[in-house]
Formats: C-alpha cells, sequence, structure tokens
C-alpha cells in the first residue's frame, strides 16, 4: 500500500526541529523504533518497511501558536480538515498503525513491534468516517456535525440520565456560549460526566452523543478531534478549559 499526501500532523511547544527530529528518530533503521520520544515513529517505520524512504517535513510557526491552547486547537482544526476534506484518516496520529504491524511500546519495555498477521491489534481497526459537517456552526444544536446530541440537561442531573456506553459529550455556560467549557470522550460517558459533575459547577449544561459501536479509544478521540476542529472554526477559540 502506497501512501500519498499528509502520513501526519503534529504539533509542539518547545523546538520544532528537535521534535521532528524526535519524529524521524530510528524510522530508517532495521528494527522498529520505540513509541518514545516520539509515539508516531513506529507508523513512520513501517511505512519505509513496505514503501522505502521518501518522505517530506515541513513546519510552521505562526504567531498564533505561541499560545498553547490556541496551538493545540490548530492541529485539531488541521486534522479535521484533513479529514473531510480527503475522506481518510492520517495513518500516524492517534496512535494508530498501518495494518499488519504491531507497535512498539517504550523504551523501558524493551518491547518493539514489527511485522504481524495478528488481526485483533489496533491497527487492524478501522478508523472512523468523517463527520457530516451538517450546522457546523451552530455549537450547541441538536444537530451540531450532523450528530444526533441528547437533550441538553443541568450537569447535576448526570447521574440518572446518561448511558454507561462510550461517545462524546459538551458542556456549556448558558449565559457565556459560546465558547463552550468542554469536548470530551469517554468509554463510559455516565463515569466520565459524574466526575465533571463533582468538580464543575452543577448549573452547567451537556449533552452527548452514545457512539456504541466505537470499540477503540482512538476512535473515539478521532471523533473528539474532529469537533474540536469544528468548535475552533466556528468559533475562533478552543472551549474555554480544553487543552
Amino acid at each position: 500500500m502506497d501512501y500519498e499526501g499528509l502520513v501526519y500532523i503534529g504539533e509542539t511547544g518547545r523546538s520544532l526541529r528537535g521534535r521532528i527530529y524526535a519524529l524521524r528518530r530510528g524510522i530508517f533503521n532495521g528494527e522498529m523504533p520505540f513509541s518514545d520520544p516520539h509515539t508516531a515513529s513506529p507508523s513512520l517505520w513501517t511505512i519505509v518497511d513496505r514503501n522505502g524512504p521518501g518522505f517530506e517535513v515541513s513546519g510552521a510557526t505562526p504567531p498564533i501558536v505561541e499560545d498553547k491552547q490556541q496551538r493545540k486547537a490548530v492541529e485539531d482544526v488541521l486534522i479535521a480538515l484533513h479529514r473531510w476534506e480527503t475522506k481518510t484518516n492520517l495513518v500516524g496520529n492517534f496512535g494508530r498503525m498501518p495494518p499488519g504491524y504491531s507497535k512498539s511500546k517504550t523504551r523501558s519495555t524493551g518491547i518493539r513491534g514489527g511485522r504481524s498477521d495478528d488481526d485483533t491489534l489496533r491497527s487492524f481497526r478501522e478508523g472512523v468516517a468523517p463527520l457530516e459537517w451538517e450546522n457546523p456552526e451552530e455549537v450547541t444544536d441538536p444537530n451540531w456535525m450532523g450528530l444526533r446530541w441528547s437533550a441538553r440537561r443541568p450537569l447535576e442531573d448526570a447521574l440518572g440520565y446518561v448511558p454507561d456506553g462510550g461517545g462524546v459529550y459538551r458542556i456549556w455556560n448558558s449565559g457565556n456560549c459560546p465558547p463552550l467549557e468542554y469536548i470530551g470522550e469517554s468509554v463510559s460517558l455516565k463515569d466520565r460526566l459524574v466526575k465533571h459533575r463533582r468538580n464543575r459547577d452543577g448549573s452547567l449544561q451537556f449533552s452527548y452523543v452514545p457512539l456504541p459501536d466505537l470499540e477503540e479509544k482512538f476512535q473515539l478521540k478521532q471523533v473528539e478531534s474532529e469537533l474540536l476542529g469544528a468548535h475552533w472554526l466556528a468559533c475562533g477559540e478552543a472551549p474555554v478549559d480544553q487543552y
């Protein structure tokens, strides 16, 4: 399989040169690199292993990225736009791997990945299709981004009205929205929103989208990231408490 176009989009608050060096470290070696110092390095190694070298890299340092929250939001914007325009998922983001490989763990474990035909591995799991981008600017509407959001309720009611399964959720202050307060994902919506209930003002509003068919954490992360990108495009800023 050839990989044309983008493979990975990332950000850093430190040295751009240093982060790119960490990403390329070991990807041309005979063994798969460990998942540190950069979690995407094993994915790039697999592409070299199958297709040979040929990567190109570019970076940008616009003034907006000096702010951590804005920088991380821009990363989600770029990932969201890539998904929307190409209808594909970046193979190196969200800890993913191309099919046919196991992934190296951190250097401290000493466990390296490599070729594998074990189809139970996460690398064999499909990513999530891009969202429909219906009504992208109305961040509290029941059909925002083409999803079916639950009816809004005060956060103090989270214990009794939230299912146990996985999905995405949003929290906002009715008197100061947009922007939203927070966008999140969880394999257990009830557990996560009950935690928010303990740590936040109970009068905040919330709604959620159950996504029972998404079995992998990285799949929920893909949806969350796209929502965060759409939020920034709609509001010009990230949710208040994000990142």
